[in-house]
């Protein structure tokens, strides 16, 4: 106990100075949290400071740390990537005068100048061991690179969530059902879920139909639960999984699970409330995103979107200007990953191309209250146009049976209010029933079009759960010859 309380300090002054971890006595910690939860069945206090915005709750000390944060994150990033140090020579600023009253004077980093010259914003000191790239669903992929502190850290302070937060015990076993290009994440995860000791099974985005049947399948296997208990996918995937179950008869008693985890695109409500129907369990919403790994959100009961300000400095600002946008309005998150958690591709004012709306300034009146807030991801930068959400849309079409999954949609005309094009059966009174629950929803679009086919869509509508992996388990001969 006196070891696990000493590494606990450790972690704790290393938070407060903004030096780099001890990776190994962190995971050392993980093995002392087993073996605390294994013995009174709860971790205690102290491993709670462990957890996104845990250990300090003063307003003035969190500014004080985020202002020697961000100021440390911008000296190295202008002392060692070939992009800032540029930037900063080009502008005449000393980035050791930039800290948080500063930082509107640094113009943001758009998401294309990553794509168009990643190796730039790799620090000359770092020793780069992993190469990841974005899915490059909205565009080009971006390319960034991992040491291997990076992504022991990484690993590691997810085994601690996977402890705490998700309760995640030796005898469950996850199914990891997200593309095998999303390299960095694979990786955490299975190196977390080695720590906490639980199963990792690493299926990749095959057939529907194939993970349904992974799903339902006995495991046996000493230690472990008798079927997958952990599903971790994107909305989109889960869409298809929902359909595919839908259409062959599934039901939850078919299956053993006990959560479903998805991120990376927008889980509608519609789409949770199937989850729940069809399977029998919670869907866990959470934010991240390759470029600022490991640093992630959480959704929380009142659907906030909380972030780890301790991992990173956020802004919300306009689409088109570098300016903060007023409480309920929509913006862009804009990033800044702080040094102690990135060492190779460093990255300030980081444009996600991710949309929320920004939060009135009261408090939240949830679990996570301590820890700044948006709300849920509303959608893509590239897709708004001052009108329908990303989010808006979705949660009418999905909410509409007979609108197929994934939900495929495009729009056209007036960006303020759309002509809405729709991949749907046009027969069954199915555009009368999207229509009916548009303007129910104050939906704003001008004309509803359906379409049998993505291919008639007026520009692609293209979602994660596209990057299908070929099986041999779906081959209709069975025979890989």
């Amino acid at each position: 106990m006196l070891a696990t309380a000493a590494r606990q300090l450790r972690h704790a002054a290393t938070v407060l100075r903004g030096g780099k971890f001890d990776v190994d006595a962190l995971g050392k910690l993980v093995t002392d949290l087993r073996g605390m939860l294994a013995e009174l069945g709860e971790p205690g206090e102290g491993p709670n400071d462990l957890l996104p915005g845990g250990g300090v709750d003063d307003p003035e000390i969190r500014r004080s740390m985020a202002d020697r944060r961000l100021r440390q994150a911008i000296r190295r990033a202008a002392g060692h990537t070939a992009y800032y140090r540029l930037w900063f020579e080009q502008h005449g600023l000393d980035p050791a005068g930039i800290g948080l009253d500063q930082l509107s004077q640094v113009a943001t980093t758009p998401k294309s100048a990553l794509r168009g010259a990643g190796p730039a914003f790799v620090s000359d000191v770092s020793e780069p061991v992993l190469m990841a790239q974005t899915t490059g669903t909205t565009g080009t992929p971006a390319i960034i690179w991992f040491s291997r502190y990076e992504l022991e850290l990484a690993a590691v302070l997810s085994a601690i969530s996977y402890l705490m937060v998700g309760d995640t015990r030796e005898h469950h076993v996850g199914l990891s059902c997200i593309s095998s290009r999303a390299t960095v994440g694979l990786v955490t995860a299975q190196r977390a879920l080695t720590m906490v000791g639980a199963g990792f099974i690493a299926q990749g985005l095959v057939d529907p139909g194939i993970a349904l049947d992974r799903l339902a399948a006995p495991l046996h296997l000493p230690g472990k639960l008798p079927y997958v208990s952990d599903l971790y996918t994107v909305p989109s995937y889960l869409g298809a999984l929902v359909q595919r179950a839908e259409r062959d008869g599934w039901q939850a008693k078919d299956f053993g699970l006990r959560r479903v985890m998805t991120g990376a695109e927008i889980l509608t409500d519609a789409l949770r409330e199937r989850v729940r129907e069809t399977f029998g369990v919670p869907v866990s919403d959470v934010y991240g995103m390759t470029e600022l790994v490991p640093t992630t959100g959480m959704v929380c009961s009142k659907q906030h979107l909380h972030l780890a300000v301790e991992q990173a400095h956020f802004e919300i600002l306009d689409v088109d200007a570098d300016t903060p946008v007023a409480a309920g309005e929509v913006g862009e998150l804009v990033a800044t990953p702080y040094t102690p958690y990135r060492e190779t591709t460093l990255l300030v004012r980081y444009r996600t191309g991710d949309l929320v709306r920004r939060l009135p300034d009261e408090p939240y009146g949830c679990e996570l209250a301590a820890l700044p807030a948006t709300s849920r991801i509303v959608g893509r930068a590239s897709h708004y146009g001052g009108g329908p959400t990303d989010r808006d849309i979705l949660e009418v079409l999905q909410a509409v049976r007979e609108v197929p999954l994934p939900t495929r949609y495009a729009l056209t005309g007036d960006p303020k209010k759309p002509d809405l094009h729709v991949v749907a059966p046009r027969r069954g009174g199915t555009l009368g029933r999207i229509e009916e629950l548009a303007t129910e929803r104050a939906l704003p679009v001008a004309e509803i079009v359906l379409v049998d086919t993505a291919d008639e869509l007026p520009e692609p509508c293209r979602v994660r759960a596209d990057l299908y992996e070929h099986s041999f388990e779906s081959s209709p001969s069975g025979d890989p010859r």
